[in-house]
């Protein structure tokens, strides 16, 4: 079983899954390319990338057909890779996937419109802008300490605070 991730997030937000499936599966999960604790490099991170880390990742690990669940970016990331690279699945079970149509949040379509007056944010307002983003796409109350796991990928000069504006851009 492999677990794509959605973005602005990580494979962290899968941990508890992990935990569970991994009774009944072996379980493969990763970062998605600049996104989590993968490294932060000037590099392509949209769609059209993703599928092509995805592939090569099955075929380094050499899966064949797996059950894969790709939540948002990551349902789009394995619709891609089934179809744009031809792997087959045993099953696939997407959620909330980017798929069809326009998409990204009023947000991310907001900071595409103003990227240039979003780049120099000082850093508390870039870390409640991402912290707000966060809090907005749960639908139960998170513990701060994770919230604040999650937000720290997008706000240090290791993760991608230099480059998460973008990073979100890439997206629309």
């Amino acid at each position: 079983m492999v677990l794509v991730h959605g973005t602005p997030w990580s494979a962290y937000n899968y941990r508890h899954l992990i935990d569970a499936l991994s009774d009944w599966y072996k379980v493969y999960f990763y970062d998605l390319i600049g996104y989590g604790q993968s490294e932060k490099i000037e590099t392509d991170v949209s769609l059209g990338i993703q599928n092509e880390v995805l592939n090569e990742l099955l075929r380094h690990l050499d899966v064949s057909k797996p059950i894969i669940i790709g939540h948002d970016f990551g349902g789009g990331t394995a619709l891609r890779t089934h179809i744009v690279n031809q792997i087959d699945f045993e099953k696939i079970v997407l959620i909330d996937p980017v798929a069809i149509g326009e998409w990204g949040s009023p947000f991310f379509r907001h900071i595409a419109n103003y990227e240039e007056a979003f780049q120099g944010l000082p850093d508390y307002i870039h870390e409640n802008l991402v912290t707000t983003y966060v809090k907005s796409a749960l639908y139960n109350p998170l513990d701060e300490n994770i919230i604040k796991s999650i937000v720290s990928y997008w706000c240090n000069e290791k993760g991608g605070k230099r480059h998460s504006i973008a990073r979100l851009l890439n997206q629309i």
